[in-house]
Protein backbone atom coordinates (compact mmCIF):
# COMPACT_ATOMS: atom_id res chain seq x y z
CA UNK A 1 0.00 0.00 0.00
CA UNK A 2 1.21 3.33 -0.63
CA UNK A 3 2.27 5.77 1.89
CA UNK A 4 -0.60 8.00 1.32
CA UNK A 5 -3.06 5.82 2.48
CA UNK A 6 -5.56 8.46 1.71
CA UNK A 7 -7.90 5.69 0.18
CA UNK A 8 -7.63 3.53 3.05
CA UNK A 9 -10.72 1.72 3.82
CA UNK A 10 -12.38 2.87 0.50
CA UNK A 11 -13.89 0.16 -2.12
CA UNK A 12 -13.30 1.27 -5.77
CA UNK A 13 -14.67 -0.13 -9.08
CA UNK A 14 -12.65 0.61 -12.23
CA UNK A 15 -14.22 -0.56 -15.24
CA UNK A 16 -12.02 -1.47 -18.35
CA UNK A 17 -9.25 -1.93 -14.77
CA UNK A 18 -7.40 -4.81 -17.29
CA UNK A 19 -5.13 -2.39 -19.71
CA UNK A 20 -3.82 1.24 -20.28
CA UNK A 21 -4.93 3.56 -18.40
CA UNK A 22 -7.51 1.56 -16.69
CA UNK A 23 -5.05 -0.84 -15.38
CA UNK A 24 -2.55 2.12 -14.10
CA UNK A 25 -5.89 3.61 -12.51
CA UNK A 26 -6.25 0.50 -10.61
CA UNK A 27 -2.95 -0.06 -9.49
CA UNK A 28 -3.16 3.86 -7.92
CA UNK A 29 -6.20 3.33 -6.29
CA UNK A 30 -4.71 0.41 -4.29
CA UNK A 31 -1.25 1.87 -3.61
CA UNK A 32 -3.23 4.37 -2.20
CA UNK A 33 -4.93 1.91 -0.01
CA UNK A 34 -8.24 1.60 -1.75
CA UNK A 35 -9.69 -2.26 -2.24
CA UNK A 36 -10.02 -2.67 -5.91
CA UNK A 37 -12.62 -4.56 -8.06
CA UNK A 38 -11.28 -4.44 -11.63
CA UNK A 39 -14.32 -5.12 -13.98
CA UNK A 40 -13.44 -6.82 -17.80
CA UNK A 41 -15.29 -7.26 -20.47
CA UNK A 42 -14.39 -9.76 -22.92
CA UNK A 43 -10.04 -10.57 -22.22
CA UNK A 44 -9.55 -11.60 -18.48
CA UNK A 45 -5.87 -11.87 -18.87
CA UNK A 46 -5.10 -8.24 -18.38
CA UNK A 47 -7.32 -8.07 -15.32
CA UNK A 48 -5.57 -10.60 -13.95
CA UNK A 49 -2.48 -9.83 -14.32
CA UNK A 50 -3.53 -6.41 -12.43
CA UNK A 51 -5.04 -8.11 -9.61
CA UNK A 52 -2.32 -10.01 -9.59
CA UNK A 53 0.47 -6.72 -9.40
CA UNK A 54 -2.10 -5.13 -6.75
CA UNK A 55 -1.60 -8.41 -4.39
CA UNK A 56 1.96 -8.26 -4.99
CA UNK A 57 1.86 -4.70 -3.37
CA UNK A 58 0.25 -6.31 -0.34
CA UNK A 59 -3.01 -4.59 -2.04
CA UNK A 60 -6.36 -5.92 -2.20
CA UNK A 61 -8.56 -6.41 -5.09
CA UNK A 62 -10.58 -8.99 -7.29
CA UNK A 63 -11.71 -9.54 -11.03
CA UNK A 64 -14.96 -9.15 -12.46
CA UNK A 65 -16.66 -9.55 -15.96
CA UNK A 66 -19.59 -7.56 -17.23
CA UNK A 67 -20.50 -6.15 -20.73
CA UNK A 68 -20.98 -2.63 -20.14
CA UNK A 69 -23.25 -2.25 -23.27
CA UNK A 70 -25.82 -4.35 -21.03
CA UNK A 71 -27.81 -2.71 -18.33
CA UNK A 72 -28.68 -6.11 -16.37
CA UNK A 73 -24.53 -6.95 -16.59
CA UNK A 74 -23.52 -3.73 -15.17
CA UNK A 75 -26.19 -4.03 -12.45
CA UNK A 76 -25.27 -7.51 -11.63
CA UNK A 77 -21.32 -6.29 -11.62
CA UNK A 78 -22.16 -3.77 -8.86
CA UNK A 79 -24.15 -6.01 -6.98
CA UNK A 80 -21.17 -8.25 -6.46
CA UNK A 81 -18.91 -6.11 -5.99
CA UNK A 82 -21.51 -4.56 -2.79
CA UNK A 83 -21.59 -8.66 -1.82
CA UNK A 84 -17.94 -9.20 -1.71
CA UNK A 85 -16.91 -5.92 0.16
CA UNK A 86 -19.99 -4.37 1.87
CA UNK A 87 -20.02 -1.28 -0.14
CA UNK A 88 -18.54 0.94 -3.34
CA UNK A 89 -17.26 4.13 -2.44
CA UNK A 90 -15.34 4.95 -5.72
CA UNK A 91 -16.10 4.57 -9.53
CA UNK A 92 -14.09 4.65 -12.40
CA UNK A 93 -15.64 4.74 -15.87
CA UNK A 94 -12.45 4.30 -18.06
CA UNK A 95 -13.96 1.83 -20.24
CA UNK A 96 -13.87 2.76 -24.33
CA UNK A 97 -13.91 1.42 -27.53
CA UNK A 98 -12.87 3.52 -31.00
CA UNK A 99 -12.97 2.34 -34.29
CA UNK A 100 -11.21 5.16 -36.27
CA UNK A 101 -12.63 6.53 -39.49
CA UNK A 102 -13.03 9.14 -41.93
CA UNK A 103 -16.85 10.77 -41.38
CA UNK A 104 -18.48 9.80 -44.63
CA UNK A 105 -16.74 6.24 -43.73
CA UNK A 106 -18.16 5.79 -40.54
CA UNK A 107 -19.95 2.02 -40.45
CA UNK A 108 -23.34 2.15 -38.72
CA UNK A 109 -22.72 -0.80 -36.11
CA UNK A 110 -19.15 0.92 -34.92
CA UNK A 111 -20.97 3.70 -34.22
CA UNK A 112 -23.81 2.06 -32.38
CA UNK A 113 -21.02 0.14 -30.60
CA UNK A 114 -18.80 2.67 -29.21
CA UNK A 115 -21.83 4.46 -28.33
CA UNK A 116 -23.31 1.98 -26.47
CA UNK A 117 -19.80 1.05 -24.48
CA UNK A 118 -18.69 4.86 -23.96
CA UNK A 119 -21.82 6.43 -22.95
CA UNK A 120 -24.31 3.99 -22.01
CA UNK A 121 -21.59 1.94 -20.25
CA UNK A 122 -20.80 5.00 -18.21
CA UNK A 123 -24.40 6.01 -17.72
CA UNK A 124 -25.72 2.61 -16.18
CA UNK A 125 -22.51 1.62 -14.29
CA UNK A 126 -23.14 5.33 -12.88
CA UNK A 127 -26.64 4.88 -12.22
CA UNK A 128 -25.95 1.39 -9.96
CA UNK A 129 -23.24 2.32 -8.38
CA UNK A 130 -24.80 5.84 -7.08
CA UNK A 131 -28.20 4.14 -5.96
CA UNK A 132 -25.47 1.98 -3.78
CA UNK A 133 -23.84 5.20 -2.54
CA UNK A 134 -27.21 6.42 -1.78
CA UNK A 135 -28.15 3.37 -0.11
CA UNK A 136 -24.99 3.99 2.48
CA UNK A 137 -26.03 7.52 2.96
CA UNK A 138 -21.95 8.09 3.30
CA UNK A 139 -20.96 10.11 0.18
CA UNK A 140 -18.81 8.81 -2.72
CA UNK A 141 -16.93 9.46 -6.15
CA UNK A 142 -17.41 8.64 -9.39
CA UNK A 143 -14.27 9.61 -12.21
CA UNK A 144 -15.18 9.67 -15.62
CA UNK A 145 -12.44 9.01 -18.07
CA UNK A 146 -13.31 11.16 -21.35
CA UNK A 147 -10.96 12.39 -23.40
CA UNK A 148 -9.61 16.13 -25.13
CA UNK A 149 -12.01 15.62 -27.78
CA UNK A 150 -14.89 16.24 -25.88
CA UNK A 151 -13.68 19.53 -26.40
CA UNK A 152 -11.74 19.60 -29.64
CA UNK A 153 -12.51 17.10 -32.52
CA UNK A 154 -9.57 15.01 -33.76
CA UNK A 155 -10.11 13.86 -37.66
CA UNK A 156 -11.54 10.71 -38.30
CA UNK A 157 -13.37 9.99 -34.96
CA UNK A 158 -16.39 12.02 -35.42
CA UNK A 159 -18.49 9.28 -33.31
CA UNK A 160 -15.45 8.60 -30.88
CA UNK A 161 -15.64 12.47 -30.41
CA UNK A 162 -19.15 12.56 -29.99
CA UNK A 163 -19.26 9.46 -27.47
CA UNK A 164 -15.99 11.39 -25.38
CA UNK A 165 -18.55 15.24 -25.64
CA UNK A 166 -21.28 12.87 -24.11
CA UNK A 167 -19.58 11.33 -21.36
CA UNK A 168 -18.75 15.30 -20.28
CA UNK A 169 -22.50 16.23 -20.48
CA UNK A 170 -23.16 13.36 -17.76
CA UNK A 171 -20.36 14.25 -15.98
CA UNK A 172 -21.97 17.65 -15.30
CA UNK A 173 -25.63 16.40 -15.27
CA UNK A 174 -24.49 13.71 -12.54
CA UNK A 175 -22.70 16.00 -10.29
CA UNK A 176 -25.82 18.58 -10.62
CA UNK A 177 -27.83 16.18 -9.48
CA UNK A 178 -25.74 13.91 -6.96
CA UNK A 179 -24.29 16.10 -5.03
CA UNK A 180 -27.31 16.75 -2.37
CA UNK A 181 -26.49 12.84 -1.90
CA UNK A 182 -22.63 13.55 -0.92
CA UNK A 183 -21.45 11.79 -4.36
CA UNK A 184 -19.11 14.07 -6.18
CA UNK A 185 -18.65 13.41 -9.88
CA UNK A 186 -15.56 15.02 -11.92
CA UNK A 187 -13.56 13.54 -15.01
CA UNK A 188 -10.06 13.45 -16.87
CA UNK A 189 -9.40 14.54 -20.13
CA UNK A 190 -6.43 13.05 -21.62
CA UNK A 191 -4.81 13.29 -24.82
CA UNK A 192 -1.12 11.93 -26.34
CA UNK A 193 -1.58 9.16 -24.12
CA UNK A 194 -0.05 5.80 -25.77
CA UNK A 195 -2.30 3.09 -25.14
CA UNK A 196 -3.61 0.11 -27.49
CA UNK A 197 -5.77 2.47 -29.26
CA UNK A 198 -3.29 5.13 -29.25
CA UNK A 199 -0.26 3.08 -30.41
CA UNK A 200 -0.65 2.49 -33.72
CA UNK A 201 -0.56 6.43 -34.44
CA UNK A 202 2.11 7.01 -32.59
CA UNK A 203 3.95 3.82 -34.17
CA UNK A 204 4.01 6.00 -37.36
CA UNK A 205 7.01 8.55 -37.36
CA UNK A 206 5.69 11.42 -39.11
CA UNK A 207 2.47 11.42 -36.37
CA UNK A 208 4.66 10.78 -33.88
CA UNK A 209 7.21 13.79 -34.69
CA UNK A 210 4.18 16.01 -35.52
CA UNK A 211 2.83 15.07 -31.95
CA UNK A 212 5.70 15.42 -29.89
CA UNK A 213 6.06 18.92 -31.55
CA UNK A 214 2.88 20.35 -30.33
CA UNK A 215 3.06 18.78 -26.66
CA UNK A 216 4.66 21.64 -24.61
CA UNK A 217 6.25 19.00 -22.05
CA UNK A 218 7.78 17.65 -25.29
CA UNK A 219 6.65 13.36 -24.60
CA UNK A 220 4.29 11.19 -24.80
CA UNK A 221 2.14 10.59 -22.04
CA UNK A 222 1.95 7.11 -19.87
CA UNK A 223 -0.91 5.59 -18.78
CA UNK A 224 0.80 6.16 -15.01
CA UNK A 225 0.69 9.98 -15.64
CA UNK A 226 -3.07 10.17 -15.14
CA UNK A 227 -2.89 8.42 -11.60
CA UNK A 228 -2.15 11.21 -9.20
CA UNK A 229 -5.01 13.18 -11.10
CA UNK A 230 -7.54 10.11 -10.67
CA UNK A 231 -6.49 9.25 -7.07
CA UNK A 232 -6.79 13.00 -6.28
CA UNK A 233 -9.59 13.35 -7.71
CA UNK A 234 -11.53 10.36 -5.51
CA UNK A 235 -9.91 11.29 -2.67
CA UNK A 236 -11.16 13.56 0.06
CA UNK A 237 -8.55 16.07 -1.18
CA UNK A 238 -10.98 16.98 -3.75
CA UNK A 239 -13.82 17.34 -1.47
CA UNK A 240 -15.18 20.47 -2.41
CA UNK A 241 -14.73 19.32 -6.41
CA UNK A 242 -17.53 18.12 -8.41
CA UNK A 243 -18.70 18.84 -11.65
CA UNK A 244 -14.61 19.12 -12.64
CA UNK A 245 -13.17 18.52 -15.93
CA UNK A 246 -9.18 18.08 -15.71
CA UNK A 247 -7.01 17.86 -19.10
CA UNK A 248 -4.28 15.97 -18.84
CA UNK A 249 -2.82 16.04 -22.06
CA UNK A 250 1.06 17.28 -21.26
CA UNK A 251 -0.06 20.68 -22.63
CA UNK A 252 -1.40 19.56 -26.06
CA UNK A 253 -4.16 21.96 -25.77
CA UNK A 254 -2.65 25.07 -25.19
CA UNK A 255 -0.55 25.43 -28.53
CA UNK A 256 -2.00 27.17 -31.03
CA UNK A 257 -3.38 25.81 -33.88
CA UNK A 258 -4.71 22.85 -31.85
CA UNK A 259 -3.14 20.09 -32.98
CA UNK A 260 -0.58 21.97 -35.11
CA UNK A 261 2.99 23.13 -35.41
CA UNK A 262 3.86 25.76 -33.09
CA UNK A 263 3.75 29.00 -35.09
CA UNK A 264 6.84 30.73 -34.94
CA UNK A 265 6.88 34.11 -32.52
Amino acid sequence: MGASGKLTGKVALVTGGGRGIGRAIAEGLAAAGATVAINYSRTKSGAEAALAAIREKGGHAMTIQADLSADADVAAMVQAVVAAYGQIDILVNNAGVNAPAPFLQIRAEDFSRIMAVNVAGVFYASQAAAKAMIVRKAGGSILNVSSLVAMRPFLNGAHYNASKAAVSSLTQSMAMELGPYGIRVNEICPASVETDMSRPAFRQPQQLAHRLATIPLGRIGQPEDLVGAAVFLSSEDASWLTGASLVTDGGLSVVPPFGGPPRPA
